[in-house]
């Protein structure tokens, strides 16, 4: 029995797409370029193989448009295109083809992608090169081009935005630490954001904080006046000393200044 096309209309919901009868049955929706690209009309005899190019190609279709409307929101990675259209379960293959198409009309351009990727990160985040590093190899971008663009971020980061990041940590603990705990705390801090320890130790020289005298004698005068509520003589001594320490203070200038305040 030949296969004949009967009958080809808009659909309803979608201009971009027709519905496909065949000898007076719907057959399927294939998309405007698929109409286009196998020329159909009415009354064409269609063999049993041109209807299964039929299908694939409009399936391939299916693919192109869902990845382009993924990326009209914002840009992305191959990987994170690829991963959409398995996930929304798109024809597996149709996905190749999709993802040449999208390469090839500039949809998806990892250079292009990681320097977009680089200065939302400067103009939005405070995170470091290292973090930006593994951002892109997460999400699938060649390897020469995390190393052009994280040595490209480095050189972005300036000496203002680090000393912000320090000065942050600075104010939140130099009434309750120890110089010395507060330098670690930054130190932590800045590689935890992803930076190297070269920019953390550059950092550290332009910390400015209160002496340490001062929070030594803060902190030790806040610590046994709590302390004193339970406890009195030689284990109050001893419970100043180790939360003293736990601060970072040094044990010899906490003896020291216990004894000039008479609980020595």
């Amino acid at each position: 029995m030949e296969k004949k096309i009967t009958k080809i209309e808009v659909q309803k919901n979608n201009k971009e797409r027709f519905n496909l009868y065949i000898n007076g049955e719907f057959f399927a929706g294939i998309d405007a370029a698929t109409y286009v690209h196998f020329n159909l009309k009415k009354d064409l005899v269609l063999t049993d193989e041109m209807l299964i190019k039929i299908g694939e190609y409009d399936g391939y279709r299916v693919a192109v448009n869902k990845a382009i409307q993924y990326l009209s929101y914002k840009k992305r990675t191959e990987k994170e295109v690829r991963d959409y259209l398995i996930n929304i379960e798109v024809n597996p293959q149709a996905i190749d083809k999709a993802i040449d198409y999208c390469k090839v009309n500039g949809y998806i351009n990892h250079e292009d992608y990681c320097v977009s990727f680089m200065n939302t990160m400067l103009n939005t985040t405070d995170k470091g090169p290292v973090i930006f590093a593994q951002k892109l190899k997460e999400l699938g971008v060649e390897q020469n081009l995390i190393d052009k663009y994280s040595y490209q971020f480095e050189t972005e980061v300036t000496d203002e935005r680090i000393d912000k990041i320090a000065a942050k940590i600075t104010r939140k603990y130099e009434k309750k630490q120890s110089a010395r705990m507060i330098q670690q705390k930054i130190m932590q801090t800045l590689i935890q954001k992803g930076y190297n320890l070269d920019i953390a130790n550059d950092a550290l020289k332009n910390v400015k904080m209160e002496s340490n005298e001062d929070a030594l004698q803060k902190n030790l005068e806040k610590e046994v006046n709590r302390l004193a509520r339970k406890h009195e003589g030689f284990e109050l001594k001893q419970k100043v000393i180790q939360s003293m320490m736990r601060k970072g203070f040094e044990y010899d200038i906490i003896i020291e200044r216990l004894k000039d305040s008479g609980l020595e």
